[in-house]
C-alpha cells in the first residue's frame, strides 16, 4: 500500500462507487505513519489531504503545520502550497475587512472563500450568511449563489420556494445560470408548479445568454410539451367521438386553427425540417399571442465557402383561418473567406450583403430580417409568400402520419 500515489487513490475512487470513502481512509492512516516518521513527501499529502478534506474533515490549520514539517525538509511542493496559502489568507482578510465595510463586491467574495475553502477553513453556514448579505444589496452574482444554497441545502436548510425567490431576482436581470435553473425548476415542478411553457421559456433566455447545458433541457421541455397536447387531443376526440359521428352527417365546416397546431407539427420543406417554424432543429416556445423560436446550430455550403449560423423566428397575427407572420433572422456563428458569387440567394439570405458591388461578403453576426405570409391549410400544410416575392409549400410528416 506504500506505493499507492494520490493519482492511482483518485483514479480508484472515482471509478469505484462503494466505499469510496473507505478507500481515502486507509491512505490516510497509512500516510500519516509514514508522515510521522518524517517523509516530506507523505507529510505534503498529508497536508493536502487536511486542506482538501480527503480521508479526513478538512482542517486548514492541520494542513499548514504538516506543510510547514515538509518545508522544513526542503520539500518545494510544500513551500509553493504555503506561499499560495499566506497569499490567499491575506486576501481573504482583506475580502472579510471589505465586506465588514458593506461592500457587496466583497461579501460575495467572501461568501465563495468559505465556500472553497480559500483562505480560511470551509464553513457552508458562514458562506450562506454572506451571499445573504450581498444578495440584499441586489448583488446578482449573490443572488444566484444564494438561490443555489437554498436550492442544494448548503449550510442552510433546504428550501426550494425560498431557492425560486433568489433566481428569478438573478434571472429577470439577465443572470443566464439563474434562467437555467428556473427552467429546471418549472420541469420537474419543484419549488413552483410544473410549467412547461414557463420552462421553455427560461431554458431560451439562458441559451441566449450563453449557458448552452440548457440546449438539451430545452428539446426535452418540448418533447414533453408535445406529447402533453397529443394526450388532450386525444381525450378531447374521446369526449366528443358522438358529436364527431353527427358532424360527419352534416355538410364539413372550416376547421379553425391555432397557435398549438402550428407548434406540435414539425414542419419540413422538400424533407429537410425549417429553422424558422417549430421544427425537430429548433426549440420554441408559446408567449401569449406568438411564438419564438431558436433553432440548433446549421451548416449551409455555397461554392466553395461553409456557413455555420442560427435561425431566431417570430410568429405573430394568428387569425381563425390558419394565416399568420413570420419575421427572422439568421445569426452567422463562422464563415470562411468568401469568393465573389454573383447573385448568390444563400448567402444573400444567411449574411449581410454588400449592396456596392456585385458580390457578397458574409459577415459574423446578424443578417437581414426576412418576412413570411403563411396560411395553414389542411393536410399538414402551410402555404407561405417569402418577402412578397415568392411563394413555396410547408409540410408536416408527423399530421400527415397521424392521419389528421
Amino acid at each position: 500500500m506504500n506505493k499507492i500515489t494520490l493519482g492511482m487513490i483518485l483514479l480508484i475512487a472515482s471509478s469505484t462507487a462503494i466505499s469510496g470513502n473507505d478507500v481515502w481512509q486507509t491512505l490516510f492512516s497509512e500516510k500519516l505513519q509514514e508522515a510521522r516518521q518524517g517523509n516530506s513527501k507523505a507529510q505534503f499529502d498529508i497536508g493536502s489531504m487536511y486542506q482538501n478534506g480527503r480521508g479526513v474533515s478538512p482542517d486548514r490549520n492541520e494542513a499548514i503545520e504538516w506543510y510547514k514539517k515538509a518545508a522544513a525538509q526542503n520539500n518545494e511542493m510544500a513551500v509553493s502550497r504555503l506561499q499560495l496559502l499566506q497569499a490567499n489568507e491575506e486576501r481573504f482578510k482583506k475580502e472579510l475587512a471589505n465586506a465588514g465595510n458593506g461592500s457587496k463586491e466583497s461579501q460575495y467574495k467572501v461568501g465563495v472563500m468559505y465556500t472553497e475553502g480559500i483562505g480560511t477553513n470551509i464553513d457552508l453556514a458562514k458562506a450562506a450568511k454572506a451571499f445573504e448579505q450581498s444578495a440584499s444589496q441586489g448583488y446578482v452574482k449573490a443572488e444566484y449563489k444564494l438561490g443555489l444554497v437554498y436550492y442544494e441545502g448548503t449550510g442552510v436548510k433546504l428550501d426550494r420556494n425560498t431557492a425560486y425567490k433568489w433566481f428569478k431576482m438573478a434571472a429577470d436581470k439577465g443572470y443566464a445560470a439563474a434562467q437555467y435553473y428556473l427552467g429546471k425548476m418549472y420541469a420537474s415542478g419543484k419549488g413552483v408548479k410544473r410549467d412547461y411553457s414557463m420552462s421553455l421559456k427560461w431554458y431560451t433566455k439562458a441559451v441566449e445568454g450563453g449557458f448552452n447545458q440548457a440546449r438539451s433541457e430545452m428539446i426535452d421541455v418540448s418533447e414533453k410539451m408535445k406529447i402533453q397536447k397529443t394526450s388532450g387531443e386525444n381525450k378531447a376526440t374521446t369526449r366528443k367521438s358522438a358529436d364527431i359521428i353527427e358532424t360527419e352527417k352534416t355538410p364539413s365546416v372550416a376547421h379553425s386553427f391555432g397557435i398549438e397546431d402550428l407548434m406540435v407539427a414539425a414542419w419540413s420543406r422538400d424533407g429537410e425540417p425549417v429553422a424558422y417554424l417549430p421544427s425537430a432543429i429548433n426549440n420554441c416556445r408559446t408567449e401569449s399571442d406568438k411564438i419564438s423560436c431558436y433553432s440548433d446550430d446549421q451548416t449551409q455550403q455555397t461554392a466553395d465557402n461553409i456557413i455555420k449560423f442560427k435561425t431566431k423566428s417570430i410568429m405573430r397575427n394568428f387569425t381563425s383561418d390558419g394565416s399568420f407572420d413570420v419575421t427572422y433572422r439568421n445569426l452567422v456563428i463562422d464563415a470562411k473567406k468568401v469568393s465573389d458569387i454573383e447573385g448568390s440567394k444563400v448567402v444573400n439570405e444567411i449574411g449581410n450583403e454588400n449592396t456596392d458591388s456585385d458580390s457578397y461578403t458574409v459577415k459574423k453576426g446578424w443578417g437581414i430580417e426576412h418576412t413570411l405570409e403563411c396560411k395553414m391549410i389542411e393536410n399538414g400544410k402551410v402555404s407561405c409568400l417569402k418577402n412578397k416575392t415568392y411563394s413555396f409549400m410547408l409540410d408536416s410528416p408527423r399530421i400527415v402520419a397521424a392521419g389528421n
